[in-house]
Formats: C-alpha cells, sequence, structure tokens
C-alpha cells in the first residue's frame, strides 16, 4: 500500500534513451556554460590525465619492483637501494593518483556549480516569462488516481 507522500520508483532506463548520440547531444548543450570557466575545465582535463597515467605507472612500477627483488647475494648495495627506491615511488605513484583526483574535484567544483546556477536561472527567468493562463491552466504535481 502506498502512501500519499512516497512516488513510484523510477522506470528502468531502456538502452534507446540511453544512446552515446544522446550523450553527446547533453555534452553539446552543457558545453557553453562550461566553456566560460574555460581554465578550469582545462586544468581538471589535465588533473585527470595526470591521474591516470600516475594509476596506469602503478602496476607497471609494481612489476619493476617484484622483478628488482631477484638481485644478485654478493651485491649489498642492491639489496638496500632498489627496493626501497622503488618502493618510495611506488608510493608516490599511488599519493599523486589520490592527489589528481582531488585536484580535479576541487578545480572543476567551481565550473558545475556555475554551470547549474546559470541553467537554473535560466529556467527560472524562462518559467517567469511564460503567460499567467500557463500556469493557472497547468496542473503541476496532479496525478490521476
Amino acid at each position: 500500500m502506498r502512501r500519499s507522500g512516497e512516488s513510484s520508483p523510477p522506470a528502468p532506463i531502456s538502452q534507446a534513451d540511453r544512446s552515446p548520440s544522446r550523450d553527446w547531444q547533453t555534452l553539446a548543450r552543457l558545453f557553453p556554460y562550461l566553456w566560460q570557466y574555460k581554465w578550469r575545465v582545462l586544468a581538471a582535463l589535465g588533473f585527470m590525465v595526470g591521474a591516470k597515467l600516475a594509476n596506469v605507472g602503478v602496476p607497471v612500477l609494481l612489476k619493476s619492483l617484484v622483478d628488482a627483488m631477484s638481485f644478485k647475494p654478493g651485491d649489498p648495495q642492491a639489496v638496500l637501494v632498489v627496493p626501497a627506491a622503488l618502493l618510495l615511488a611506488y608510493g608516490g605513484l599511488r599519493l599523486s593518483t589520490s592527489l589528481f583526483t582531488e585536484l580535479r574535484e576541487l578545480v572543476f567544483a567551481k565550473a558545475t556549480q556555475g554551470a547549474a546556477r546559470s541553467i537554473a536561472l535560466q529556467t527560472f527567468e524562462h518559467l517567469h516569462a511564460l503567460s499567467l493562463r500557463f500556469h493557472l491552466e497547468r496542473q503541476t504535481g496532479g496525478h490521476d488516481a
């Protein structure tokens, strides 16, 4: 039994509604709003690429770390220096992955909020520009029982 304040669950999105062409159309419509913050968008893209490169570098460096563990028993410098340096580099890459991701979020947040504010303001202005008759005849929130 449904209570008066509850709504029905959202309808599942069909594959036809979720096509790549619709995604590109949406991005094309949002692009002018985001491009007002072009340096932030470009910096966020740079941070995203940096995070992806660091993320790809982690397993490669881990492979080098494991391979470096097969050293010659007579070389005491290789026993300590190579694994320690590779471990530090591994930790640095892991840290940089998180750092670049957080920097991207920090830089892009203002662009996202600004674009959302612009779109909301245009929607609000459009609703106010509609005729009074439209608002009086429109039954928003009403549903059939």
